[in-house]
This record gives C-alpha cells, structure tokens and sequence, in this order.
C-alpha cells in the first residue's frame, strides 16, 4: 500500500483516492474523478448508519466525502506493545469486525478487500469496517481485489465465501501480528507463491493459536456465513480461561 503524507500523518492512497486528516476525529477523502466515488457514496447510502461501519459526517459537493477517523487496525496488530493486549478484547474486536461484514452481506454487499487494513479502532472503541470503493453490489464486479495472502484460488468468484476466507487471515493477524506467509512477503512473487500453496490447501500452522479451529473452517470453507463466525466468536470469549 503507497501512503501520502499530510501533517506527519500517514494516510492511504487508494486507487480511486487519496485520504488527507482533517483532524483527530475526521478525514476527507477526495476522489481522482466526478465518478470514482459513485461506488462508495452508493454503498454508504445503503448501509445507512451501523456501529461497525465508518460514518460519513458530510458530503461536498465535488463528490468527496468526510468520514470519522481512527487507527487501522493493523497498526495496533503491529506495534511492540500488541502482545500486551489481552485475548478476549482481541476477540472483541474481531466480532465487531465481523459484525460489520455480516451487516454488509445482508445488504448484499461483498466488501472484496477484507482484512487488517479496513478496519480502524475509533474513539467510541467500535471497531468500524472502512474502504468500500471496489466493493460488489448485487452481484456486480469488483473493483478492488484481496490482499496476497488473503485471496484463496479455489474460490474464483467475488463472494461471501471469500470475504469469510479473507477474514481468517485478519484473525491470524490480529492474534499472531503478522500476515499469513509473512516470511514470504519480501519474496519476487508472494501473490504466485501463496497461490500455489493455498490451491493445494497449505496454510500456516495455526493449531497453537486461541481461535485457531475457526481460523481454519474460515481457511477450508466450512463457515458458510458471518454469522457463523460470530458464533464461534460468542463461544471463545464465553469459554472459561484455563
């Protein structure tokens, strides 16, 4: 992901956009063009209002909208304090996240960029789903296309099933702070080696890890929905701690 710089604040570029901070609590995020935004500002008004869903705060009249801001996600996964975070507010974050795209599925919305790096942690302590410029619309094409570790070849099609796969990678990152084959990253092609493990069903060991069962259902496809997910969510954090 490429970043712009405003005020010693690092904000993503997106491929129809650029995000500048207004403030602490706002950004504005302009589009390239009058109709690069239609996608997003179509998602947002179908959405309406969610506690896991980013607000818009305004609409300009060139088309650029102004949102709430918070931290990605995946800056907290990151940081040298995040094994300080204790494993049921981790949990707690990963169901409002999942509740957030379980919201989108019933809008029949397929977010088509799960992960790590659309989701913030704002100040009402929500974790809230951002980013909906490549989403699928009624079974219409995406724009955007999952990160490469989170895309499974075995799943062709823009889905519910593969936001729920590309989910299980967000789980692994929050839980371990890493991506999946992170060791790979730096690689010439990660996206064709990652391929090639996932078509033939390689994934990181996850067996020592808290949640590391739904991590794989989520990996082979034998979650079918986020509701699904969210149950199994319930159930750890409802689990007694040994």
């Amino acid at each position: 992901m490429r970043y712009y710089r405003v005020r010693d604040n690092f904000l993503p570029l997106g491929k129809s956009g650029v995000v500048y901070g207004i403030d602490p609590e706002r950004v504005l995020k302009e589009f390239y063009d009058g109709d690069g935004g239609e996608i997003e500002r179509r998602v947002y008004q179908r959405l309406g209002s969610h506690p896991n869903i980013a607000k818009v705060l305004d609409t300009r009249t060139d088309g650029s909208i102004i949102l709430e801001r918070g931290i990605p996600l995946r800056t907290i996964c990151r940081a040298s304090s995040a094994n300080e975070i204790p494993i049921l507010t981790k949990v707690h974050w990963l169901r409002h996240a999942a509740e957030g795209y379980q919201y989108l599925h019933t809008r029949d919305i397929i977010h088509s960029d799960v992960g790590c790096n659309n989701l913030i942690l704002t100040g009402e302590d929500h974790i809230k789903l951002i980013d909906f410029e490549g989403c699928s619309v009624d079974s219409g094409p995406a724009g955007s296309c999952y990160e490469w570790f989170s895309y499974c070849p075995s799943m062709p099609r823009v889905s519910r099933r593969t936001d729920i796969f590309a989910f299980g990678c967000a789980i692994y990152e929050v839980l371990t702070g890493r991506l999946p084959y992170y060791e790979l990253e730096t690689s010439d092609n990660p996206y064709k080696q990652v391929e090639e493990l996932y078509a033939n069903q390689l994934f990181p060991d996850v067996t020592n890890l808290p949640l590391g069962q739904l991590i794989r259902s989520c990996w082979y496809g034998d979650i079918n929905s986020m509701s699904e997910v969210i149950q199994e969510l319930e159930a750890f954090r409802t689990r007694p701690l040994r």
